[in-house]
């Protein structure tokens, strides 16, 4: 499949949401397109079709169902559009930069020890802006990356190496995000 194909493909989650290809999106129009699309092909609408089309109906719903999940998430987006280039994240990839781990366990260090603060809580929402902080800043440089790599003619491997870092890098910091959130949770108990 070319690359043309691989971003262009008619059953991208892009094109049956009705965006076009990009990182960046449109939100409020990603939930209208949804919204029309979902009243469309609701199986309550095909409750006196066939079998057949009553089942289609529900794989089709399912598939706009994921396709939301996917497009709406940073993340997830960033993910989805690596794999329309053939690169699957797995959590043993030895690429990423040798600070970036160091920084992350001295977070995640700091957030071990949020008991130990006079003000927990405290503590913990400045791990937090930190991380939402870090966060935002790997989005922001994707939509640079995205914007080249979806401009290119041709597949540029360096670029494509140098995005799959940077998501690497913002799936570590969503998991160090959701242990922060954990971790608010437990402390709001014991209060």
């Amino acid at each position: 499949m070319t690359d043309s194909i691989k971003k262009n493909h008619p059953d991208n989650y892009f094109s049956l949401l009705g965006l076009p290809v990009s990182f960046s999106i449109d939100k409020e129009t990603l939930t209208t397109n949804y919204h029309d699309i979902q009243k469309s092909i609701h199986p309550d609408k095909f409750a006196n079709a066939t079998d057949r089309e009553r089942c289609l109906s529900v794989q089709k719903a399912a598939q706009i169902n994921d396709a939301l999940q996917t497009l709406k998430n940073p993340l997830q987006r960033s993910i989805y559009l690596l794999s329309r280039y053939g690169i699957e994240l797995g959590e043993n990839n030895n690429s990423i930069d040798p600070a970036f781990l160091m920084e992350q366990m001295e977070l995640r260090e700091n957030l071990s020890q949020v008991n130990d603060k006079d003000d927990p809580l405290g503590e913990l929402d400045t791990i937090l802006d930190d991380v939402k902080s870090r966060i935002n800043k790997i989005i922001s440089g994707l939509e640079n990356l995205f914007h080249e790599l979806l401009s290119a003619d041709e597949q540029d491997d360096e670029l494509l190496k140098k995005t799959s870092a940077q998501v690497l890098k913002m799936q570590f910091l969503n998991r160090l995000q959701e242990e922060c959130l954990d971790k608010e949770e437990d402390l709001a108990d014991q209060l």
